[in-house]
């Protein structure tokens, strides 16, 4: 029992110091973003180039899923920008995100920075050409009320860096408010949900359509940011080899049932060769809606009480290393 409560004592010490270190380092990452965003890409990530990304993509393959976003005229001007977390396919021409791609699993979700806030610090991509870009003004004074919504979630985001590379405007639309505040939030909620009760890696694709000709697009601000008329998110989980897709409105509206990746293509006309050869299973939508996240397997072995806390100081050692070397990082750019 003393070595348990030496155990206990010391995990907790250990734990506690680390959040100081995440608050901390938060907040620096918060106030590079701000004054030095470039600072939160790497070599790799800076170019335009998913490179630096290939990991996020099911079979490690990019062109699986950007191949047949063909710009053979040029005319979407289309860059490629990879972040910690996730990728984007982003263009110059509509000054928005149109595909993003992450790759998430249970593991992942548990072990993200315990206490990561939102840095709430938006900022234009400094990796986008000025003629290509979204600045803030442009998302004020638009009637409907628009948000600068995500298309890879804060909520998703593993690490402090993540937490800000999220806020970049390169991974922002014009999101109707109410759509982005209440069901979109609830379908990104799902999502995570099943992702925490879930086997194996799981990808998220969310992506936006222009259902109109461009003179009848909605554009806003001085840079004449396109607002896209529908916004989809398709998950697809390699392991339970399950797949199903959420397409919706941007406009205030309820929160869809899922639609198998037939009816996907039906609806939007896009393709990914990854879901193409075979098709997933459809989850149906109360595996999604209505499972209990921390529903415990009781077939598993038990680990004994001393396991579980050895395992939990080398975890509280590790993220306590790792934000002493973040919060270095951050001070050495700032």
């Amino acid at each position: 029992m003393k070595f348990q409560s030496y155990l206990i004592a010391a995990s907790f010490l250990l734990s506690f110091s680390a959040s100081a270190k995440e608050s901390v380092s938060n907040s620096e990452y918060g106030g590079i973003a701000k004054k030095q965003p470039i600072a939160l890409y790497n070599s790799k990530q800076k170019k335009d180039s998913f490179e630096g990304c290939q990991n996020l993509f099911p079979n490690n393959n990019s062109d699986e899923v950007t191949g047949l976003f063909t710009d053979h005229a040029g005319i979407w001007k289309f860059r490629k920008l990879c972040s910690d977390n996730f990728a984007v396919l982003y263009s110059d021409r509509t000054k928005t995100p149109i595909l993003v791609v992450e790759k998430l699993n249970a593991i992942s979700l548990n072990k993200r920075s315990k206490g990561l806030a939102r840095t709430d610090i938006f900022y234009t991509d400094p990796r986008t050409p000025s003629n290509g870009q979204a600045k803030i003004s442009d998302f004020k004074n638009a009637n409907p009320g628009v948000d600068k919504g995500h298309l890879a979630p804060a909520g998703n985001a593993l690490t402090e860096k993540g937490m800000a590379q999220t806020f970049a405007l390169s991974n922002m639309i014009p999101q109707d408010s109410n759509n982005n505040r209440q069901a979109w939030n609830k379908i990104e909620t799902d999502v995570r949900k099943y992702i925490l009760r879930s086997k194996g890696d799981t990808y998220i694709l969310t992506g936006v359509l222009f259902d109109q000709n461009e003179q009848s697009i909605v554009k806003l601000g001085k840079n004449q940011v396109w607002k896209p008329t529908r916004i989809f998110k398709l998950v697809y989980n390699t392991a339970e080899n399950k797949s199903w897709a959420y397409i919706v409105n941007n406009a205030p509206t309820q929160v869809p049932p899922p639609v198998p990746y037939s009816q996907f293509v039906n609806s939007t006309k896009i393709k990914f060769n990854f879901l193409e050869a075979g098709q997933p299973q459809v989850l149906e939508t109360n595996e999604v809606l209505t499972h209990d996240p921390t529903r415990i397997d009781q077939n598993k072995d038990t680990d004994t009480l001393q396991d579980k806390f050895l395992s939990i100081i080398l975890n509280n050692i590790t993220e306590f290393l790792k934000n002493i070397i973040q919060t270095f990082l951050a001070k050495f750019f700032h």
